[in-house]
């Protein structure tokens, strides 16, 4: 089996044979063919973790998984549901079941009476064009717009904070190996940093107006670099020296 302790990261195409190995594992951006070959659907890098070989695109859009914590924009409604841009091909659909905790109140009549729901229609007025949230999605695939929710942790509306966009297929850079890059961000730098799987990052960072600009330029800088090997020192000696030029404490 091919090594796993250090990721391989190398330019691939869309049809190139990226691996033989048949205890490897096919992940993102990569399928097995019928003789066994490993190839890859896109123009990217190849990536090897533990058992899964991965093609990390180098531009496109978000492609919704399962799971996946996201940032969107509310861009339309219907009389049933909230229609949010994600950054994708797709649109994600919110239903108000899966965006508003619903109050129920007993009316006092007993349990064979029932209980008080606030109408949908009255949930529908609760966002309006333009608000942004973090939602999970639901369900996802290659046929059916995405089915999301705003309820859970971390979750919810966003009421502060600057966001930014960079290519969802650099979000695995930013974050880095067991979260090492986010952790030095935030480490460095004393923002809050919500990194969400569809390319968009909320920064929230109180009055430190300077923090966040030195974030924000950090950001880039590993959103240019991501094809790079060792980017996680030579980002964290740039914050140091910037701090310091920028009379950061």
């Amino acid at each position: 089996m091919e090594s796993v302790e250090t990721p391989t990261r190398e330019i691939v195409t869309p049809g190139m044979v990226i691996s033989t190995d048949p205890e490897l594992i096919p992940g993102r951006g990569a399928i097995r063919e019928k003789n066994n070959d490993i190839i890859s659907l896109f123009v990217g890098l190849k990536e090897i973790r533990g058992k899964y070989i991965n093609v990390v695109p180098l531009n496109g859009l978000y492609n919704p998984q399962l799971g996946d914590k996201i940032i969107g924009r509310v861009i339309a409604k219907t009389p049933v549901k909230y229609l949010l841009n994600i950054n994708s091909k797709y649109l994600g659909i919110l239903k108000p079941l899966d965006a508003f905790k619903r109050n129920t109140r007993n009316r006092g009549y007993g349990k064979s009476m029932g209980s008080y729901h606030v109408k949908d229609d009255d949930l529908m007025q609760k966002l309006k064009m333009g608000d942004l949230l973090i939602c999970k999605v639901l369900s996802g695939d290659r046929l059916n717009e995405p089915e999301l929710t705003s309820l859970g942790q971390d979750l919810g509306q966003i009421k502060d904070g600057i966001i930014i966009n960079v290519p969802p297929p650099k979000i695995p850079r930013i974050i880095g190996k067991k979260g090492s890059m986010i952790t030095l961000l935030k480490n460095l730098l004393h923002c809050k940093v919500f990194v969400a799987q569809n390319g968009r990052i909320l920064i929230q960072g109180g009055k430190n107006f300077e923090s966040e600009r030195l974030l924000i330029d950090a950001i880039h800088k590993i959103e240019q670099e991501a094809h790079t090997s060792g980017l996680t020192d030579r980002i964290k000696n740039y914050i140091i020296k910037e701090k310091k030029k920028r009379g950061i404490e």
